[in-house]
């Protein structure tokens, strides 16, 4: 039956024609907004594309349009005004128009009103949808390209566009319209890159593995978690850096046999990587899905170009295996031959492949393993076998080394031939509670031992025993010649052992326990890898170092090799008394570079009872990634012995708090320390009184630095001892500083305490009968007091109950902030410095802990278990929103104020993917960059792993982030570039005067005869030369030694700015004092 036209007369096609016609305007104008949030619609190349491999498929990417255009619609209920809600209910087709027409009114407005409407109640943190198009991540080698907008289709304007190109005498006119084109494009892709920039990160704990030396010994490969980093030997500078894409983790690298400029490094899920380590680029990549823990490489034969690749791997709650791997470039990144060497029940520890493969040398925990075989360079993979032959040692082996000598061959002279050739094997190994092992021929001892006694009987092997190490041996190794042994351990010692003569020498006081020694390749010099992630090279023939590098000193994560038993000692008599490992360390950003609070080694393979208190100020440049200094701050000594009369380790004082000064000049921390808890057992009945007695001795310090310009240390000048007291009377009667605070204006720091109490503490100068106190250069000694002590109203509740309190001063140090967190519900209040008036307001009460409190113009910051935010001036909530609890609290929030950018950061923890069957899960952190006045982040970023401090860039805007890593990243807002459709041309560069037209003419009275031969002088010389140089008899003199004294202030990486350089030169030659 053909189909009736339709009536287009008809009242009832005309209303459905108006509907359709508005229905698709709609769609186009969603389309739109659609595409400046960062989509994009698929045409049909991309279904093509999407199709042939793509991870989005088209159904998702429709699913995805779909629901932005039904938002943007308002078919969200959570997003319909109520015009919205009235055209639906009442089913009005024709106000379909007036939709339109409304949403098209309302989109500027929002644009516009953004950060004045804010929602007062919100339950979970919402992302831009900037973040959601264009998040940058920081560990991707390559930046992504912006994704384009969208553009509407304008059939006319394609017309138009297309009779532009048809060749034409209008030349000129199609250029300028191509070149505005790009211009236009240009700012497009400007306008869709993030507001802020994520740096890369730096510093990070090495890997416990030894170093590299390369062939000829002018390089040193150290590798960090991320990547692997090449030093010059002879300058110390870090030449290249080979980093690994995405969260990729470093377990082990190895060089090539085949190729000295191939580099293998393994990862933690299972890759192998092939570097062009002299080129920094990376050549190919194999996967083994299977996490390695332990990389050794070994030529396949003597024409092949390819390498046998052994490694270490292990699943989830599988045995241990060592596996071979043959990685052909002619095969694919997936396909590799692949064999099981050996499978294992306990932990294989550590593994040694020499002699070119024929011999591995592998220890799983008291047991020493040995391989052998003749089938290297076989054509098939899967026919390469080992014997293995088992050695129990005496103790638990913490460390291996293995050196072969190839025997003369005798069969010529004795006419006997051997039925298999045996080199020497000596090896040495390092036991868990400090001996040290030689077996000498060991190989050669096992396979005569089998001839006599039979395969499989007892073999009886006796070694040579070494003793000198209290602890643990961490690392030992055999000399090039063989007639020395090195070993290293917690002791911060180097011995060097001569094996023919007995005798031992010793080269104290390292600073840090000896996590790894390397011979070099010609035995030149020994590379030290120590427990505060530093490594040097010291000379053979002399001993001292000619070759030092320091990274950040603050502790990272679990090492990726199998940790030591633990052994009772004093210190910690059962396994349950070791505590949980401190990630979390004062750090602050000066001048000079970024300060942190360290301990004294960083060692994670060693369990110990101690704590890791910091008792050392690290500070490092974040631009170099080197250590500028390091200094202790507490009162203990690293060449005093720290031992006990019963063996006992005697603890240090803890860092617990530290803040600069604004200018840099002044720093200020506090430090703790109480006895441990054994030494309270003679005197106490139970735990609970012996907890008791030890916080009664709990000894607080608060101590004032100042900056040495000359020494380039911090010189203390003030302490103060227990600056918190309980005004009671009592001796025993004491408080923690809970926090510390510095005025962003002026030299005065604020500190908070137990007892309820705000202290200001400022400088003055030191008097004494009436006179100002001078040192040697006349200059006055400064001295630390308290200016003012202001109370805040704790009603009831006893000051000792507080548990935690911050203080944040405001921009102009007029208001200072202050919250004591207790067990009943806390307020905030605002306290004048000056005038000691505390007020309270609305901002309140709370019940939780407390994780950050800043002031940031006229608003009031609180990040606990809620993010609040109040005005001052109308002291009401801006807006508040409850944090959404992460899946496994590791470490508490963190919030950082920069003044400098108008903004503050939150940090928060969260639990990557499901938790595991054992219960651990991968935790990492994100980071939200607000502007006080909108509740919607204008940054979001995910980090790999979790964040354990944050902290303001020093004099500009931005924030630093310290992860578990001991990696550190900045985040500095995008400044915002000209547009090329407005951008006006620079005016061209005024000719400058020299120094007069800076610091004036020392003359007020100038010839003008002389003025005069000057200007026709300076006319006859082109505008491009120099001017004429006139001589000048009273022109100042500048002696050698005053120009010494500018530019002789350090060493090259601690010089300062060239401005200064200059200035002071300039003020030399001009006869200004005051250099």
């Amino acid at each position: 039956m053909p189909k009736r036209k339709p009536d287009t007369d008809h009242p009832e096609h005309h209303e459905r024609h108006t509907f359709k016609k508005a229905k698709k305007n709609e769609v186009k104008s969603a389309d739109t907004a659609v595409a400046s949030a960062g989509y994009s619609l698929p045409e049909k190349a991309d279904q093509r594309s999407i199709e042939q491999g793509s991870s989005e498929t088209p159904k998702t990417r429709k699913r995805a349009l779909k629901a932005a255009r039904r938002k943007h619609r308002g078919k969200d209920p959570g997003s319909q005004t109520a015009s919205q809600r009235n055209a639906k209910v009442n089913g009005d087709v024709s106000s379909s128009e007036h939709l339109l027409k409304a949403q098209e009114a309302q989109r500027p407005k929002r644009q516009q009103s953004k950060g004045q409407q804010h929602p007062q109640q919100m339950n979970t943190i919402p992302e831009t949808a900037q973040q959601k198009g264009h998040g940058h991540n920081p560990d991707d080698t390559q930046p992504k390209q912006p994704i384009k907008a969208l553009k509407e289709k304008q059939p006319k304007k394609r017309r138009q566009a297309s009779q532009e190109h048809r060749p034409s005498k209008s030349g000129p006119q199609i250029s300028e319209a191509n070149e505005q084109r790009k211009k236009d494009e240009v700012v497009q892709q400007s306008h869709s890159l993030p507001s802020w920039i994520v740096s890369d990160a730096t510093g990070g704990q090495m890997l416990d593995h030894d170093p590299l030396f390369s062939t000829n010994e002018e390089y040193l490969l150290i590798a960090h978690q991320s990547s692997v980093n090449v030093y010059a030997t002879a300058t110390s500078i870090l030449v290249r850096e080979l980093r690994l894409d995405g969260s990729e983790r470093l377990s082990a690298f190895a060089f090539s046999c085949s190729d000295p400029s191939c580099l293998y490094a393994a990862t933690r899920s299972g890759a192998i990587q092939a570097w062009n380590w002299l080129e920094g680029r990376k050549i190919r990549s194999w996967h083994t899905k299977c996490p390695i823990y332990a990389l050794a490489v070994s030529k396949v034969g003597s024409e092949d170009e390819s390498d046998l690749v052994y490694s270490i791997n292990r699943k989830e709650a599988r045995p241990w295996i060592i596996s071979a791997h043959r990685l052909e470039p002619s095969r694919d990144a997936d396909e590799n031959d692949l064999v099981t060497l050996r499978t294992s029940r306990e932990p294989i520890t550590s593994f040694k492949v020499v002699n070119d493969g024929k011999l591995i040398v592998a220890t799983s925990g008291s047991v020493l393993t040995l391989g052998t075989t003749q089938q290297i360079g076989q054509s098939s993979l899967s026919d390469l076998s080992y014997t293995w032959r088992d050695v129990e040692c005496p103790e638990w082996i913490s460390y291996l080394d293995v050196r072969t000598v190839e025997p003369e061959d005798t069969s010529k002279d004795t006419g006997s031939k051997t039925d298999e050739h045996i080199p020497r094997t000596d090896i040495v190994i390092g036991g868990l509670r400090g001996s040290i092992h030689v077996y000498d021929d060991l190989l050669t001892q096992l396979i005569s031992g089998e001839k006599k006694s039979g395969k499989g009987s007892p073999v009886n092997l006796t070694s040579r025993t070494k003793h000198w190490h209290r602890n643990a041996v961490l690392s030992v190794k055999w000399s090039r010649d063989g007639n020395y042994i090195l070993s290293g351990g917690l002791e911060t010692v180097l011995l060097i052992w001569q094996l023919e003569t007995g005798n031992l020498d010793t080269l104290p006081h390292l600073g840090a326990p000896l996590d790894g020694i390397v011979v070099s390749p010609s035995g030149s010099g020994y590379a030290i890898r120590l427990a505060d992630n530093s490594a040097m090279i010291l000379s053979t023939a002399e001993l001292k170092p000619t070759f030092s590098v320091a990274g950040l000193q603050l502790p990272a994560g679990r090492s990726t090799r199998t940790q030591l038993p633990f052994l009772t000692n004093v210190d910690a008599p059962k396994a349950s008394s070791i505590p949980s490992q401190r990630l979390s360390y004062p750090v602050a950003t000066g001048p000079t570079g970024l300060l942190c609070a360290v301990p004294s080694a960083t060692s994670s393979r060693i369990p110990t009872a101690l704590p890791q208190h910091a008792s050392y100020l690290q500070t490092f440049d974040v631009s170099s990634a080197h250590q500028i200094s390091r200094q202790a701050l507490t009162r203990t000594k690293a060449t005093d012995l720290t031992v006990g009369p019963e063996s006992n380790t005697i603890e240090e004082p803890d860092i617990v708090l530290m803040q600069i000064s604004h200018d840099g000049q002044w720093l200020a921390t506090v430090d703790e320390w109480m006895p441990p808890k054994r030494d309270m057992a003679p005197i106490t009945h139970d735990d609970v009184q012996a907890i008791e007695e030890q916080t009664s001795r709990r000894e607080t310090y608060l101590k004032f630095w100042a900056w040495n310009n000359d020494s380039k240390v911090w010189a203390l000048v003030s302490r103060i001892d227990n600056p918190h007291a309980l005004q009671t009377g009592l001796a025993d009667e004491k408080s923690r500083v809970l926090d510390l605070a510095a005025d962003p204006l002026s030299n005065t720091f604020a500190t908070i305490g137990q007892d309820g109490a705000i202290r200001i503490w400022s400088s003055s100068t030191r008097q004494r009968h009436g006179l100002d106190v001078k040192d040697r250069k006349g200059q006055g000694l400064t001295s630390w007091k308290c200016r003012s002590t202001i109370a805040l109203e704790s009603g009831a509740l006893s000051p000792q109950t507080f548990t935690e309190a911050k203080l944040a001063y405001s921009q102009d140090g007029s208001c200072l902030a202050a919250a004591c967190v207790s067990p009943r519900p806390w307020t905030i209040c605002l306290v004048d410095p000056m005038s000691g008036s505390v007020r309270t307001g609305p901002y309140g009460p709370f019940t939780g802990s407390l994780s950050g409190l800043g002031i940031l113009d006229k608003y009031l910051i609180l990040l606990s278990e809620q993010l609040c935010v109040w005005n001052l001036v109308t002291q009401e909530l801006v807006y508040g929103f409850q944090l959404a609890p992460p899946k496994l609290q590791v470490e508490s929030n963190r919030m950082a104020v920069d003044f400098q950018g108008a903004t503050f950061a939150v940090v928060l923890s969260e639990a990557a993917g499901m938790i595991s069957k054992k219960g651990s899960n991968n935790v990492r952190s994100k980071i939200l960059i607000f502007e006080p006045a909108d509740p919607m982040p204008i940054f979001v970023q995910k980090l790999p792993q979790p964040a354990t401090a944050l902290t303001t860039l020093y004099n500009r805007p931005g924030y630093l982030v310290v992860n578990s890593a001991a990696e550190i990243r900045t985040l500095t807002p995008r400044h915002a570039r000209l547009d090329l459709t407005t951008a006006l041309p620079s005016p061209p560069p005024t000719p400058s005067r020299g120094l007069q037209e800076i610091y004036g003419d020392p003359k007020t009275h100038v010839d003008l005869h002389v003025e005069e031969a000057r200007k026709q002088m300076a006319a006859s010389i082109p505008a491009a030369g120099v001017g004429p140089r006139v001589d000048d008899e009273g022109a100042n003199v500048v002696p050698q030694e005053k120009l010494a004294e500018v530019f002789n202030v350090g060493p090259a990486y601690a010089m300062p700015p060239i401005t200064d350089l200059f200035e002071r030169v300039a003020r030399l030659f001009a006869g200004k004092t005051g250099v």
